[in-house]
């Protein structure tokens, strides 16, 4: 028998699309990405099965490449997997890969980097409604480029946060921030260690409020220096945010980095 069919825990790589569920997690009263998982991995592999993703993602929000492990007991081969889940996942969620990983790999433990990617239409659109957020305004993009680099760093997102989260450090690392336009889509692509909860829709709705002249540079620089409400009322909707990719490789994530940097 070949090693990888002893193995018990596998790496996935999924895509979803976030609009019918209520986020990541597992909850008993909702339809949710993890509990979808779970109830197919229960018919392939019996009820004795964990999978746990690399992170939470909020209600609404879509993922293009999430990783999460499996642990279940099996000799089935990582292939096999795939074609049975995606078998009876619904088609909204697809298993893009099931690969054999360490007996102590774990999705989020390990996961050093994260990139997230909020989508911004400065159209109507008859088909992209559930995956942008779209601005009937003007928005001056370079403005809000500008404002988005005083994101980049480690700085103190308490004004960013949730209450429930005031009681852990809203501390966090920003690798990277990149803003463009393509095909009347701004894209807002933020890369860090790890995001408190509706950050990233927090930031995307201040940098709105930046490209429509309502908020400045130096108002987004007194939101990270000091703690201020006013950005707990601004919301971006979660249509627009897709979790982008994980990193568990440091050569892997510095490339990615460099690559943003090159663009911008």
């Amino acid at each position: 028998m070949n090693n990888h069919r002893q193995c018990s825990r596998f790496k996935l790589l999924l895509e979803y699309d976030g609009s019918r569920y209520s986020g990541w997690q597992k909850q008993n009263d909702a339809r949710t990405i993890q509990g979808t998982l779970l109830d197919a991995g229960a018919v392939i592999f019996g009820s004795k099965l964990d999978i746990q993703g690399n992170g939470r993602t909020d209600a609404g929000v879509h993922a293009l490449n999430y990783t999460a492990h499996l642990e279940a007991s099996t000799t089935m081969r990582p292939e096999d997997i795939l074609v049975r889940f995606n078998e009876l996942l619904p088609s909204d969620i697809v298993v893009l890969e099931v690969a054999p990983c360490a007996a102590r790999f774990h999705a989020r433990h390990n996961c050093i980097g994260r990139s997230y990617l909020y989508r911004i239409s400065l159209r109507k659109s008859a088909f992209a409604k559930k995956h942008v957020w779209w601005v009937k305004d003007k928005l001056d993009v370079k403005a809000m480029a500008e404002a988005g680099s005083l994101f980049v760093g480690m700085h103190d997102f308490v004004s960013f946060a949730e209450k429930q989260e005031l009681k852990k450090s809203t501390k966090v690392m920003i690798n990277a921030i990149q803003i463009f336009e393509d095909d009347e889509i701004i894209y807002f692509r933020t890369v860090g260690s790890h995001f408190l909860w509706k950050m990233i829709r927090r930031m995307a709705a201040v940098l709105v409020e930046v490209g429509r002249g309502k908020l400045s540079v130096e108002d987004v620089e007194t939101f990270l220096r000091t703690r201020t409400d006013a950005p707990s009322r601004l919301l971006a909707p979660p249509a627009g945010l897709f979790f982008e990719r994980a990193f568990y490789d440091q050569g892997e994530f510095n490339t990615f980095l460099s690559e943003i940097a090159e663009k911008a």
